[in-house]
């Protein structure tokens, strides 16, 4: 598929301006916005403007909800990061999955790498609303692997009602911005179910891999086990789980799990 030359400039245009204007806010470092600039051009050009709507919503409703009480969230010592501002690691594993279906469509227009692309979106918008609104519930969560133990909040595979019903929220805005905008092959309440159920899935297998797989660091300044690579502004040291498993490997492999479910979902339905 070869653009045409305006419709080129003025994707770069629109795409490079979110960017720039993400880094000015800090919503994205310099590399993330690198990063962002990346996957939003390869969304825009093999999906189209409503696809890039769509990964245009996820990225506001995320950077506001990050940013929400998040004074609050720094003294837990959770959320994404202290400022909010996310590097180009976080954009690639909320991201990547995502643009991949979107050049597997642009190629071969065929219909499950739409629905693909909208549960990986999904998965990453379920996920980040579920972590930033989970965080506020006011009691403490519970390990999805044992709901019988309650956790810290910001535990790693955490789960609380305040999360899981952000979870569906998050999943539910993307399949909503997707129905309204009349994606390929939308027809109704059944693709905004799969892509509810899909965004929903991704989140809770995101959960899973946080309480059984994924890394543990720990602070040597102050002794915190915590998911984190950085704490106190200091790097941390890998204490028990999969070293290569940190936070934005499960993202990028719960946003594939979301993906996929998504389009085995369409598959079994609806073909």
């Amino acid at each position: 598929m070869i653009p045409d030359p305006l419709q080129l400039f003025l994707a770069v245009v629109a795409v490079v301006t979110v960017a720039l204007a993400s880094v000015l806010t800090g919503t994205l470092d310099k590399y993330g916005c690198v990063a962002g600039t990346v996957v939003g051009l390869a969304i825009l050009f093999f999906g189209g403007w409503r696809w890039f709507a769509v990964l245009l919503t996820f990225f506001v409703s995320a950077a506001f909800f990050t940013r929400f009480k998040s004074e609050l969230k720094r003294q837990m010592g959770a959320g994404e990061g202290r400022e909010g501002t996310r590097s180009w690691q976080n954009v690639m594993a909320n991201g990547s999955v995502a643009s991949a279906f979107a050049v597997a469509y642009g190629l071969t227009y065929f219909t499950p790498f739409a629905l693909g692309y909208l549960g990986a979106i999904g998965t990453s918008s379920a996920d980040t609303l579920a972590t930033e609104i989970g965080l506020l519930n006011p009691y403490a969560p519970r390990l999805i692997t044992n709901l019988n133990r309650q956790v810290p909040a910001g535990t790693s595979g955490a789960v609380s009602p305040y999360g899981a019903i952000a979870s569906l929220i998050g999943a539910g805005v993307v399949s909503s911005v997707a129905w309204v905008l009349t994606l390929p092959s939308w027809n109704g309440l059944g693709r905004f179910i799969v892509v509810l159920m899909a965004g929903f899935m991704g989140s809770t297998f995101d959960s899973l891999l946080g309480a059984t797989v994924q890394a543990i660091y720990r602070c040597p300044l102050c002794g915190t086990l915590t998911e984190r690579r950085a704490h106190c502004n200091t790097r941390t040291q890998h204490f028990s789980r999969n070293r290569f498993l940190d936070n934005n490997a499960v993202n990028l492999l719960a946003t594939a799990f979301g993906g996929l479910s998504a389009a085995v979902l369409y598959m079994i339905l609806f073909v």
